[in-house]
């Protein structure tokens, strides 16, 4: 028990040491991620957590998710407030799918097992990141010798929510909306309270403080991961499971072709263990698993790549 006490303090030590002995390295590693979270993510995602606040809060999910009710109501056996958490985590990107998720259960807006199909599903590069960045990368490794047009990669990504959410449902109980409640339940319940607009600026102000952090500590790893490791699928696979971005373009440098394309998308999918506690930051329900949702990335990225495959060898 006592060795095992002791093993976080000596990896600390050992952090500690390489900050002091490789400080360009942790300097470069910070600034990169500092700078991501500044010109990336804090535009693409503060704007989207403040309406969604407000959104919850002024009892206003049905009317954005009335168009997603048809599809996803129907397919899966959402309920309304269900489709909004889905369309978060699709069209907004890492964490806020899973925000909404956890904090929809705790106000009692979706049951459990739903709250549970959902959470394994929640998180995805938002379409903007995905033709940007994402796409610009993928076409950088595959060069002249292969045409990758963006519907290919937004399938291959998008499509596995399908059969994973299947699964996950019949794993944690969840066989639709109807079985479990009526909608007039969880579908038009109202939140427990509301707040106005400088508490909701407020909480998403510190919720992206904090993404900002482990942006930052993740990169600091992505760095020194680069610098130790030759340039190979190894190393890009390590800095890829550290870091999404950093992972997606040393798969663009290091591995042309083909052989770039598919660990382009894995990272992706996977989001790296930084999007892992960033997800994990925003799950205040002990309901929900942080263990299961590894779990579920992982077969995400792996289903994304056989997608990607079918599509690119058909």
């Amino acid at each position: 028990m006592k060795t095992k006490g002791n093993l976080p303090k000596a990896a600390l030590s050992a952090v500690m040491v390489l900050l002091l002995c490789f400080p360009k390295l942790s300097l470069e590693g910070a600034r990169r991620g500092l700078l991501l979270w500044y010109q990336t993510v804090l535009p693409t995602l503060l704007p989207f957590m403040v309406c969604t606040n407000l959104i919850t809060a002024m009892n206003g999910v049905k009317f954005l998710a009335a168009p997603a009710v048809p599809v996803f109501g129907r397919l899966l056996g959402l309920s309304e407030n269900g489709c909004f958490v889905l369309i978060s985590g699709v069209l907004c990107g890492y964490p806020l799918g899973a925000k909404a998720c956890s904090d929809f259960l705790d106000q009692g807006l979706i049951s459990l097992p739903e709250a549970r199909s959902l959470y394994a599903v929640s998180s995805f590069p938002s379409p903007m990141f995905l033709a940007g960045f994402v796409m610009a990368k993928a076409r950088q490794a595959a060069g002249q010798a292969l045409f990758l047009p963006l519907w290919k990669v937004a399938a291959s990504l998008y499509l596995p929510l399908f059969p994973m959410f299947v699964l996950a449902g019949r794993l944690y109980g969840f066989s639709g909306i109807r079985n479990i409640c009526s909608s007039r339940n969880f579908g038009s319940a109202s939140p427990k309270a509301c707040f106005p607009l400088d508490q909701a600026l407020m909480d998403s102000i510190h919720l992206m403080v904090k993404i900002g952090g482990y942006l930052m500590i993740f990169s600091i790893l992505a760095q020194y991961l680069q610098a130790f490791f030759p340039p190979g699928l190894f190393s890009v696979l390590l800095i890829a499971a550290a870091e999404m971005t950093t992972g997606i373009d040393a798969a663009a440098r290091f591995l042309p072709g083909a052989s770039g394309i598919f660990p382009i998308l894995w990272a992706a999918a996977f989001g790296g263990f930084s999007g892992v506690f960033q997800v994990k930051s925003v799950t205040k329900n002990v309901g929900l698993s942080i263990r299961h949702y590894i779990l579920w990335k992982l077969l995400h990225s792996l289903m994304a790549c056989f997608f990607l495959m079918l599509f690119l060898y058909q």
